[in-house]
């Protein structure tokens, strides 16, 4: 019998269920004619800073453009140094470099997988020509700055969230994502909890100055028409991708919601079968992975990606056998940024040994709003089967 595959995420499942409402939205643009910026563009514009609870919300063409705007409009450059967690999708430092500036590579807190306050205000203390700090929520989790917000708020050291893949989640201070920022950065690439057809993004700032230059960078650094005081970029919305991501926002809290509940289902299904979360000690006989760290609320993760640890020396044959019963499996990420060819001139001396440990253990399992929760209990059931065999001989020990 041929097995169901499982994917990471389906967007066929999630599009048809609003098929009618963008095949609307497209023909009114088709109708206007307009087809870049706009009003459908203001109106995503107006919806997300609603959303974020901010004043300003400026969409782009992507996330990493949105990253490199942010840099740009706060006039970061040669010279400049800016810290950024060594634990993340490369777009993080890229944009950094990208801008002439230093990336300083931040360790991260074990338990959330995020930026650890403490080595980032030692790492800031040793870099006298620091300019910002970059912040990135990992898999839909805020990250908790601690001692660091602080830091920078004594020395007027902006904060850029890279809040790429955590809207609509909430801190502990029940604070939407973009408010302790300087400004924040979205993605909404088509896997994203809220994605586009295509490229997309956007940034959120209380600072009307920034989001007056963000905008003028995003069309060249027009700062009125056919008058050019800098130099940008050309990162504009389309229409069409403006009118798919409205729709789908209006979707939004019902998709997180739903999302929320297939990862506890996970949490309570591996806990039966053993497994403790990370940042509880781990008994004897436990089963070899550890499920998210719960957040306590009012804070909110949206769980962009469900990210378990594995024993190093059991992951690949974890990943192996999965996809075997044709469940897909992803590495979110396989080595810091650190350790990426790219950055390796800009590497610490010492090593960054949450970010490698993590980069031995993570793996991510399927989660999508549409999951079926059979499928969860399928998922659950191999790895928990593979991981209660003993481990192969010679496998590799992290």
């Amino acid at each position: 019998m041929t097995k169901t595959v499982i994917p990471m995420i389906d967007l066929a499942a999630q599009h048809a269920e609003i098929e009618e409402e963008l095949l609307q939205g497209f023909a009114e643009v088709m109708a206007s004619g307009r087809f870049v910026l706009g009003e459908p563009v203001t109106a995503f514009e107006t919806e997300l800073a609603k959303l974020c609870e901010i004043r300003h919300a400026v969409s782009c063409n992507s996330g990493t453009d949105a990253l490199w705007l942010a840099l740009q409009a706060l006039e970061i450059g040669p010279g400049d140094a800016v810290l950024c967690p060594a634990f993340s999708f490369f777009a993080t430092a890229a944009a950094i470099v990208r801008v002439g500036a230093t990336p300083v590579f931040v360790d991260i807190d074990p338990v959330s997988l995020n930026l650890d306050p403490e080595d980032a205000v030692r790492r800031a203390e040793a870099t006298p020509n620091l300019r910002a700090v970059v912040t990135a929520d990992l898999f839909g989790r805020i990250a908790d700055l601690g001692p660091l917000e602080r830091w920078c708020r004594e020395r007027d050291v902006p904060v850029i969230e890279d809040a790429a893949q955590s809207i609509g989640a909430t801190d502990s201070d029940a604070r939407p994502v973009g408010a302790r920022a300087r400004v924040a950065c979205f993605s909404f690439y088509p896997t994203k909890n809220l994605g586009a057809l295509g490229d997309a993004g956007a940034l959120v700032t209380a600072d009307t100055a920034l989001a007056e230059r963000i905008s003028s960078l995003r069309v060249h650094g027009e700062s009125e028409p056919g008058v050019y005081t800098s130099f940008g970029l050309n990162s504009r919305m389309d229409a069409l991708q403006a009118v798919a991501l409205s729709i789908k926002l209006r979707h939004l809290e019902r998709w997180t919601r739903a999302r929320r509940q297939r990862a506890l289902h996970y949490d309570a299904l591996f806990a039966e079968r053993g497994a403790t979360p990370v940042g509880v000690p781990i008994t004897e006989g436990a089963l070899a992975l550890q499920t998210p760290a719960p957040l306590t609320e009012p804070g909110r993760h949206t769980y962009h990606r469900y990210v378990v640890r594995v024993a190093p020396e059991r992951r690949d044959a974890l990943v192996g056998a999965l996809a075997d019963e044709g469940i897909a499996t992803e590495i979110y990420y396989a080595r810091g940024l650190h350790q990426q060819p790219a950055l390796a001139e800009f590497a610490p001396r010492e090593p960054l040994a949450q970010t490698e440990r993590a980069a031995r253990e993570v793996l991510a399992l399927p989660l999508y709003p549409e999951l079926p929760i059979e499928s969860i209990e399928r998922v659950v059931g191999v790895t928990t089967r593979v991981l209660a065999e003993p481990p192969a001989a010679g496998a590799r020990r992290g």
